[in-house]
């Protein structure tokens, strides 16, 4: 597999937030090693495949770890009704350009675009990994008080959902802010979001050579997924193809919901498997594969 690099030098800051959930703690430190890539993030291809040595997909990658600035767990020891929520803020926040909140409190959530309002954060994801995370109507609260208070944000849902494209799963008003132009320059920099890739063909082009990762999910799992294709067949394009992605990106694995999500019509885990599997079928020529359309009806 042939990597891509960085597509500039420019240096960002970043932060985290993360709830008290040990699965939330276990996905923020999925994203952030994947932005560190560090020697023994991955093996997956050793933990998963007998006998099979890794194939050091990732070692020309780009490592952020210099531009991760704090990494902190929030919300322990929380009342059952939260009177005064920035208490349970951090008392000092480092300066970073973009903050990633993960599965918080909905009621220091609800606090965070007042907490933040002076600290100079240029823009916050807020990726929602669980349907529990962050109730419609809630997002809608929190994207207008960020708004208010002229910070950047947006609420990927999943997270590799993420994209500089105006889509179902990226609009404003809902996910995105008004102004999104830092988002944008999150997704090109760190070069994470909706997975983009590209495939050398045989020259027969029924079966694939090598990839590329042009864009990967936050999670990583979009250089796994794409290993596991390296000299396969397409055969059609069909059922088999799909059936290799749904197996490569159960067994990473994806660490979203398998909780049904009634906006999205399907669990946020499936979502995120759609969206790899249309990546590569778009990118092989074939059909994409489109589900129910999504609804954004508040109640």
């Amino acid at each position: 597999m042939y990597p891509v690099m960085s597509k500039n030098n420019k240096k960002y800051t970043l932060g985290f937030l993360y709830g008290v959930d040990p699965d939330t703690e276990m996905l923020t430190a999925k994203f952030v090693g994947n932005l560190i890539n560090s020697e023994d993030f991955c093996k997956a291809c050793e933990d998963l495949e007998m006998n099979i040595k890794c194939d050091k997909c990732r070692e020309n990658l780009k490592g952020y770890a210099s531009s991760i600035y704090f990494y902190e767990k929030i919300g322990e020891g929380l009342p059952d009704f939260v009177e005064d929520s920035e208490k349970y803020l951090p008392k000092n926040l480092p300066p970073v350009d973009f903050l990633i909140v993960v599965g918080i409190h909905p009621d220091l959530l609800a606090e965070l675009p007042f907490y933040l309002k002076d600290k100079g954060v240029k823009a916050v994801i807020v990726p929602i990994e669980d349907p529990k995370w962050v109730p419609a109507g809630l997002q809608v609260q929190v994207l207008e008080d960020f708004e208010k208070y002229g910070i950047q944000a947006a609420f990927p849902k999943p997270f590799c959902s993420l994209s500089k494209d105006y889509n179902e799963y990226n609009k404003i008003g809902f996910h995105l802010t008004n102004k999104h132009d830092y988002i944008h320059d999150f997704i090109e920099h760190f070069q994470i979001g909706v997975p983009i890739v590209s495939f050398l063909l045989s020259k027969d082009g029924k079966s694939i050579v090598d990839a590329c990762v042009l864009q990967s999910a936050p999670c990583g799992s979009t250089y796994y997924i794409l290993q596991q294709l390296r000299a396969k067949y397409i055969e059609n394009g069909d059922l088999s193809l799909n059936e290799k992605i749904s197996k490569a990106h159960h067994a990473y694995p994806c660490n979203a919901s398998m909780q049904a999500d009634s906006m999205l019509k399907d669990s946020i885990l499936h979502v995120g498997g759609y969206l790899v599997r249309n990546a590569i079928r778009r990118e092989l020529g074939l059909e994409e594969q489109i589900g129910e359309r999504l609804t954004y009806i508040i109640k």
